[in-house]
């Protein structure tokens, strides 16, 4: 899949007119796959008019070094192997957002939200102010680079341990059935009658020889 031409366009005007036909089309889902823009037109912060609003867009393989994102609306977004390398995204919202296999060295995330956002395979080596307390909201992988002053959330671990268990599969017991040439038993029945069990040799008389034998 590549960027959608019209909407690559429209990023290219600036955060302003960018942001006000998001708000005339809440239901369109950016497009910006793979794009690649200039220095230039990668100033989004509040200074070119923004803070930009990019939730939920489409920018995984996008070439965003450099670029200014400060305070950037990017909730849910897709940036999967993004180069945000020495990108401004202090303040940056990235509640949920997919940043696996994203590089984000010498990436500015002060007071940046990471809640929920995905950073496995992520490379933040050397990004400026990450605190432990971002990364405990996020989720990461032993795969995902941090900075050697940053202690790795051990719910990490624990997670990569947990999902690297085979697992253990249970087989129910097998119900045992009778052998098919031997016919189930049939249960006898004893019914007891004046003179014993019926099925022991003996014949009951009919209920007539009964009666008759009390009326002598």
């Amino acid at each position: 899949m590549t960027a959608d031409s019209e909407h690559v366009e429209l990023l290219r005007r600036g955060p302003r007119l960018w942001n006000e036909w998001r708000a005339d089309h809440p239901s369109i889902l950016p497009n910006l796959v793979g794009i690649s823009l200039s220095i230039g037109d990668r100033q989004m912060g509040p200074i070119n008019g923004g803070p930009i609003n990019l939730a939920r867009a489409r920018l995984r393989h996008a070439s965003l070094r450099f670029a200014t994102l400060t305070g950037a609306d990017l909730r849910g977004a897709n940036l999967a192997d993004t180069d945000l390398r020495d990108a401004r995204l202090e303040g940056a919202d990235l509640t949920g957002a997919d940043l696996s296999d994203a590089m984000l060295d010498r990436a500015e995330l002060a007071g940046a939200s990471l809640a929920g956002a995905n950073l496995c395979g992520a490379s933040l080596a050397e990004a400026r102010n990450l605190t432990a307390a971002q990364l405990h909201e996020a989720e990461g992988d032993a795969a995902t680079v941090l900075p050697p002053n940053v202690e790795r959330p051990w719910i990490w671990t624990v997670t990569q341990m947990a999902d690297s268990q085979p697992a253990i599969r249970t087989t129910a017991p097998r119900r045992s059935e009778p052998p098919r040439d031997e016919e189930p038993r049939q249960t006898e029945h004893v019914t007891w009658l004046v003179g014993g069990p019926r099925g022991l040799g003996r014949r009951d008389q009919p209920e007539s020889a009964y009666s008759s034998s009390e009326s002598v």
